[in-house]
């Protein structure tokens, strides 16, 4: 089954200190809002931005577009530096897997 949260402590003296899912979602919905040539990809049967947690282990998979006439490589590798970056900054949590599809062009 998988899980909805990442544990950051084992045992505190006030009890755990988990992180959700969601929040994740958000943080990397945020760093790609940031980037000029990215956009999310819409899609009608699933989230542009997939969040999964196995063993304690954060994999985030993002769907985007990107710019007509941008450079794809650096583009993509901006928005995983983005992604990871912001992720690390406000929850201390490394992702283990940053990785970035990309499904088409936004002209």
């Amino acid at each position: 089954m998988a899980q909805d949260y990442i544990l950051l402590n084992d045992r505190a003296e006030n009890g755990l200190i988990a992180i959700n899912k969601s929040v994740f979602y958000a943080i990397s919905e945020i760093a790609i809002q940031e980037i000029e040539n990215a956009e999310l990809a819409p899609s009608t049967f699933s989230k542009p931005i997939s969040i999964k947690i196995a063993k304690n282990e954060l994999q985030v998979a993002v769907d985007l577009k990107v710019r007509y006439g941008a450079n794809v490589n650096s583009t993509c590798e901006l928005v995983q530096n983005k992604i990871y970056e912001n992720i690390l900054f406000m929850t201390g949590y490394k992702p283990n897997d940053v990785t970035v599809n990309v499904v088409g062009f936004d002209i």
